[in-house]
């Protein structure tokens, strides 16, 4: 992917991490909610979660997700990640992550980036497909 593409796919995931669906399986069962990732200009993309939650449970069992970013209302705009999550468990890592959310992660983690409730799902990128417009078609980027 060219870095005039890439930067596309970064902007497109900034722009529209409040309308995003984290798809993950529960046995045969695929599972969505929706998330709001934290997107890095570099493509790392992560989600901050209870270390309580199904998704959480389901990504131990299979790491196996899908990530779609959707432009609200229409979808113009969109982009689809392919590929695994990981818990992130270093502190100072979570602690970076604490410090990148683009909203205030305090109001679910009243004990800040070191609360035992805070958890870091890192997204390794295994394929995006992607759109900047209806008419210029879905593209293809594959790590």
């Amino acid at each position: 992917m060219n870095s005039s593409d890439k930067q596309k796919v970064v902007a497109i995931m900034k722009e529209t991490n409040l309308f995003a669906f984290l798809a993950t399986g529960d046995g045969d069962q695929p599972r969505v909610r929706p998330v709001a990732p934290i997107v890095e200009d570099n493509m790392s993309i992560w989600v901050a979660t209870s270390a309580r939650s199904r998704k959480v449970k389901q990504i131990k069992q299979n790491p196996k997700i899908s990530l779609a970013f959707v432009q609200h209302p229409g979808g113009e705009k969109a982009a689809t990640v392919i590929g695994e999550a990981e818990m992130v468990a270093d502190l100072e890592q979570k602690k970076r992550v604490w410090g990148l959310a683009p909203y205030d992660l305090s109001q679910y983690f009243s004990n800040g980036p070191e609360s035992e409730d805070y958890c870091v799902l890192k997204i390794n990128v295994d394929k995006i497909e992607w759109w900047e417009d209806f008419e210029s078609g879905m593209k293809t980027y594959e790590a």
